[in-house]
């Protein structure tokens, strides 16, 4: 609780140290957090700087929902409805069986099963609140009224099931039978994308999120996976270009500033890259994998002092992770610190003894110190783990 409490007071700090003004990021970090009480403070803030906004009061509604304090989530989330129908109908069921109100919560239930924001079947019926309401004569009226769910809703969520299991090929045959009947194409497309990559067709995975963003432009998830995915294959710009939309749209999806980060890093702009890592890192400045992102990025642009200082704050954040103790040695070396390079190759494979990557990079270091023995058992070991290019070193210098 202490730790908890010590974060929150951390996070404000820094995010006012750096003048942040925007409290509805602010509030939206700490829920990322699990800070609800911190992030309440700042989403009434943010209220009051931009009253009437639906997400604001979505976003209330949800942190009063977790405190339990169910009266004022009933409220935000009738704010949220009023602004967009439907939006914010399942919470407010919710929240009026917590409220003992059984058939206000039918009411909000009817409501939410005729929006576009309708949650699957699956999900609606094992919700623990929701579930309530089975025993009541008019829970089976609502479900006999109409039928909410089509048959191919059904099919897509055999094929989600599938997916899960790992059946992919069925998955894809069910999914392929979806998109002929024009069953919410960019959500189906999204979802073959994602089975692609996992059979690691990235080809195919990425004309699939292509067609996913041009079949709707509001799927931000489908645009952010193509944005991460053309960063992969070298296409910088179309990705920021992307991950500018998707920032522009709904500024608090944070990991998109660290992609938007590298992407803009691979495209040359270092100022825009250590940009948008400061804004993450003002609001969660104890994320160690953010602050060796960062490192990563100065290390490629030769910032190697503020590349160790980056790697530095995230060792001691964590410090179990070899990646980042591999990271900093690389830096090292990169200086001419080889003792000190060395040493955290040796603490790298500590954590990692079967990495190759490493292996090879220590075997070059000994050589540079002049421990022939040593660089061998290095070469020896990186060759072992794949690091094929070390068999060459084995036969020049070993033999």
């Amino acid at each position: 609780m202490r730790k908890r409490s010590l974060q929150a007071m951390l996070l404000f700090v820094t995010v006012m140290g750096f003048g942040q003004t925007d409290h509805y990021l602010s509030g939206r970090a700490f829920m990322t957090g699990g800070l609800y009480d911190s992030a309440l403070f700042h989403l009434e803030k943010a209220l009051q700087q931009d009253p009437g906004k639906t997400e604001i009061y979505y976003q209330l509604g949800i942190s009063y929902f977790t405190l339990k304090n169910y009266p004022a989530a009933r409220d935000a989330f009738y704010e949220t409805e009023k602004r967009r129908k439907g939006m914010g109908s399942f919470y407010l069921a919710k929240s009026e069986i917590k409220l003992n109100h059984p058939q206000q919560a039918l009411k909000y239930l009817r409501i939410h099963l005729s929006s576009r924001y309708k949650k699957s079947e699956s999900e609606i019926l094992l919700d623990e609140d929701i579930s309530t309401l089975d025993r009541m004569p008019e829970w089976q009226q609502l479900w006999n009224e109409k039928r909410w769910y089509s048959t191919r809703d059904r099919k897509f969520h055999d094929a989600m099931f599938l997916k899960s299991q790992g059946d992919y090929l069925e998955a894809i045959n069910q999914l392929n039978t979806l998109e002929k009947q024009g069953y919410k194409k960019s959500l189906v497309l999204s979802e073959k994308a994602a089975i692609y990559r996992e059979l690691g067709n990235m080809k195919a995975s990425r004309s699939a999120l292509k067609s996913a963003v041009k079949s709707d432009v509001r799927n931000l998830d489908a645009l952010q996976q193509l944005s991460i995915v053309q960063a992969a294959e070298g296409d910088a710009e179309e990705a920021v270009e992307g991950l500018n939309r998707v920032i522009r749209q709904e500024p608090a999806r944070f990991e998109a500033y660290i992609q938007r980060a590298e992407a803009l890093s691979q495209a040359g702009d270092l100022t825009g890259a250590l940009s948008d890592m400061e804004l993450y890192l003002t609001y969660f400045p104890e994320n160690d994998s953010a602050l060796y992102r960062q490192g990563l990025i100065q290390f490629q642009h030769g910032k190697y002092l503020d590349a160790i200082q980056s790697f530095n704050r995230s060792l001691t954040l964590n410090s179990g992770e070899a990646a980042y103790f591999f990271a900093r040695g690389r830096t090292y070396a990169a200086t001419g610190t080889t003792r000190y390079a060395e040493k955290d190759m040796s603490m790298a494979l500590d954590l990692d003894p079967l990495n190759g990557e490493i292996w090879y990079e220590k075997g070059k270091l000994a050589d540079q110190l002049g421990n022939g023995n040593s660089a061998c058992h290095c070469y020896r070991k990186a060759f072992q783990y794949g690091i094929f290019e070390a068999g060459e070193l084995i036969n020049k210098r070993c033999n």
